[in-house]
């Protein structure tokens, strides 16, 4: 009976190594959990970045021109629909203006997700010219910043800065991104990116659709 009594518990030696094993799995939720509050904003954003890539491509099939970085553009470039008076802001006029274009009468995209849209400068148009609400919708990154659009025409006029932006933070001025040679990434299309974790546009931290090496220097910015 006492044999078999000390049969029916733990040891100390058995109950140290449950516990052992219990702390590594426990370390690796950790870990884990510390990789996905690193990594899952930056892969969220990757995914709509590659979303709202190929729903540019398909407006470029539809109207045979790549969407305007300038809402009040839309109309003209897709040769129908009511055309937008100036919103009388030059903040976000970009991506606000991609938003507006992928709710174009005719165009059939894919909606975008609450989570993948704001109004972040809370601006609006006078009255509505798509299917989409007169208010200036962004479309943003994983951390509530709005992407930064700009359409091939636009790469010279804000090749300087003057663009701008307003994200989580103080506006900033965006550039189009240049090759190590000086010459703009995307020459015949666009570029659409995000300003990153840090909120500012142009640095290291940038995500950006097309390939980037770790040696990419960032744009030079000349001091006042």
């Amino acid at each position: 009976m006492r044999h078999r009594k000390r049969q029916q518990g733990f040891s100390f030696i058995e109950i140290l190594i449950v516990m052992g094993i219990i702390s590594v799995l426990v370390g690796g939720v950790i870990v884990a959990i510390n990789m996905w509050t690193e990594k899952g904003p930056v892969f969220a954003t990757k995914n709509t970045l590659t979303k709202v890539k190929a729903l540019v491509e398909n407006w470029k099939q539809t109207y045979e021109m790549y969407p305007p970085g300038d809402v009040t553009r839309i109309a003209d470039v897709a040769g129908a629909g009511k055309k937008a008076q100036a919103p009388g802001n030059d903040t976000n006029a970009g991506i606000e203006a991609l938003y507006q274009a992928l709710h174009w009468p005719g165009f059939k995209g894919t909606e975008l997700t609450q989570d993948e849209v704001s109004n972040n400068d809370d601006d609006k148009l006078r009255a509505a010219i798509g299917k989409a609400s007169a208010d200036l919708m962004e479309i943003r990154d994983a951390w509530e910043n709005p992407f930064v659009y700009f359409n091939r025409d636009d790469y010279g006029k804000y090749a300087d800065g003057a663009s701008y932006y307003n994200g989580l933070g103080d506006s900033v001025e965006p550039k189009p991104w240049k090759n190590k040679d000086g010459t703009f990434v995307n020459p015949e299309s666009f570029q659409i990116y995000s300003m990153g974790p840090d909120g500012e546009p142009n640095t290291a931290d940038d995500i950006t659709p097309w390939p980037r090496s770790d040696e990419e220097e960032e744009p030079e910015v000349e001091e006042d």
